[in-house]
């Protein structure tokens, strides 16, 4: 089916022998070169940031574990379950999952190619490819273990089969458009807003302008439903949690600012952002504008896409007057619906020096972006707190955490020993833990009072808790190895610093921490 799908006429890729052909076959050849160097390439670090150890952690598991796990926290369990098959053939390894995640870019890279040249013409579907190359965030993403590149190749594909079977009314395409949706839903909670949005658009349109369809419409909806039942109840289970209590924090004041600079704003320089999302943004919208405008040729698709992405984004904010559920990364999942809607605008131009000056800018930030996004991640510096535990670490050693994030990320990296993360006045979460059970979650100290040996202290640089509190009680606790502050790269662009240090532990009770601690 998927072979089906990148081919959905039955003509080749390039199927053209003008020399206008030619020159965009070129083109997409050289995108397509591109993409898969700089996706790749950015592929085989080996270090991880909270995220990532999640997904290392689910995939340890069986598939029923993982389903299980999913259904009680805030995510479906396609994503870890394409993850897991892949580790079945090629092994349980952090590179592994992260080429799954190049494997769905390309996918979505490709639509430029297979789908998009094909709906909207040559000139839409080589920008679109080029965004999908090019745009700073995903380089970023292409090679994070996280289902944010295969939610957009789901999504992106749902609109395109939704767009095909009304067009074409064929059974191939009314059952692409269902599974696409389906695998939408089942990656990301964002993404099923997206086919959300997808099934709206597709049944007004059919409902306004080609009744006949209604029937094969609504067909696919409820058989979109059906498949869809058995997760509902754990989305009803998710959606209850989240309302009682979820980690996001929405600043509003910041909020726009940070909408518009996204695509460009994870390794560049600030200034530099917020222009070239200015200039983008600016450029392709004003020739979106002049396309509505003189009613070009496929702007009605365009717009819808252009809603699918900003509907997605004002449900979530309305939503979130309620309860945050919102943070930009969320994003991703539609991000190919703005893509179309700006390659579309882009493609308007009559005249081709304002979008080859657009794309030199953003070619050169992308180059810029690599640069800097290469060096981040294979930095020496990432690794050298692991490389200090490594250093010493004897079979024995026990870790304590004060913060979920490196709790997570060690308990991957170093499984045979226990960790135990202290929670201050917590009480039993409701949701299981991925990472057991290597990893502990404990609300008291003294449950590691009749420990002796050595113990491995890793907290947040922002919310040291317990180094002061253990060193003030020097009967129980020694100080091997004083604090160390880890300022490691990649973690650090991800927000996270680290303080470690190494403890001898005597038997005892350890006092509680007092408030002013």
């Amino acid at each position: 089916m998927l072979a089906q799908f990148m081919m959905y006429s039955e003509h080749k890729l390039f199927e053209s022998a003008t020399r206008s052909d030619k020159s965009w076959q070129i083109g997409y050849s050289g995108l397509l070169i591109f993409g898969l160097l700089f996706f790749v390439s950015c592929a085989f670090y080996r270090d991880m940031w909270f995220d990532e150890a999640y997904t290392v952690a689910m995939i340890r598991h069986d598939f029923f574990r993982i389903c299980e796990i999913t259904a009680r926290d805030v995510h479906p369990p396609l994503y870890y379950i394409i993850a897991k098959l892949a580790s079945l053939i090629w092994g349980q390894d952090i590179v592994v999952y992260r080429l799954v995640s190049v494997s769905g870019m390309m996918l979505f890279m490709l639509l430029g190619v297979s789908h998009i040249r094909k709906i909207f013409g040559n000139s839409v579907g080589f920008y679109y490819t080029f965004f999908t190359v090019f745009l700073p965030i995903m380089l970023e993403y292409s090679g994070e273990a996280r289902m944010y590149a295969w939610a957009m190749f789901f999504t992106t594909s749902a609109g395109i089969y939704a767009y095909l079977s009304y067009k074409q009314n064929q059974n191939q395409r009314w059952a692409l458009f269902v599974v696409f949706s389906l695998l939408s839903a089942y990656t990301h909670n964002y993404a099923l807003l997206g086919a959300f949005f997808i099934n709206l658009s597709l049944v007004t349109a059919v409902i306004v302008r080609k009744r006949y369809l209604l029937k094969p419409c609504l067909l696919a909806i409820l058989v979109q439903v059906v498949f869809y039942l058995p997760w509902l109840f754990a989305l009803i289970g998710q959606v209850i949690s989240v309302t009682k209590e979820y980690w996001i924090v929405i600043n509003y004041q910041h909020l726009l600012r940070d909408l518009l600079v996204f695509y460009f704003a994870e390794n560049l320089p600030g200034h530099a952002v917020k222009l070239l999302s200015f200039i983008w943004l600016a450029v392709c919208g004003f020739g979106l504008y002049a396309a509505v405008k003189q009613k070009k040729q496929h702007f009605v698709l365009a717009l819808v896409s252009l809603f699918i992405y900003l509907a997605v984004i004002g449900l979530a904010l309305v939503l979130s007057l309620v309860k945050p559920i919102f943070i930009t990364r969320y994003l991703m999942p539609n991000s190919g619906f703005l893509l179309i809607a700006l390659a579309f605008g882009l493609a308007s131009f009559k005249r081709q020096i304002v979008p080859l000056l657009l794309c030199s800018a953003i070619l050169i930030a992308a180059f810029v972006n690599f640069y800097l996004h290469y060096d981040k991640i294979y930095s020496p510096l990432n690794h050298s707190l692991r490389n200090d535990i490594v250093y010493s670490l004897k079979p024995d050693d026990i870790f304590l955490y004060t913060d979920i994030h490196p709790a997570g990320i060690y308990s991957v990296a170093f499984p045979d020993n226990q960790h135990y993360v202290f929670l201050k006045g917590g009480q039993e979460e409701a949701k299981p833990n991925p990472f057991q059970p290597e990893l502990t979650i404990i609300y008291d100290l003294n449950v590691l009072k009749e420990y002796k040996g050595r113990l491995w202290l890793i907290e947040s640089a922002n919310s040291q808790i317990l180094y002061g509190h253990l060193g003030k009680n020097d009967n129980l606790f020694t100080v091997i190895d004083y604090a160390r502050t880890y300022e490691m790269p990649y973690l650090a662009r991800k927000g996270f610093v680290f303080v470690g240090s190494l403890l001898q532990k005597e038997p005892g009770q350890v006092p509680e921490l007092t408030d002013s601690e």
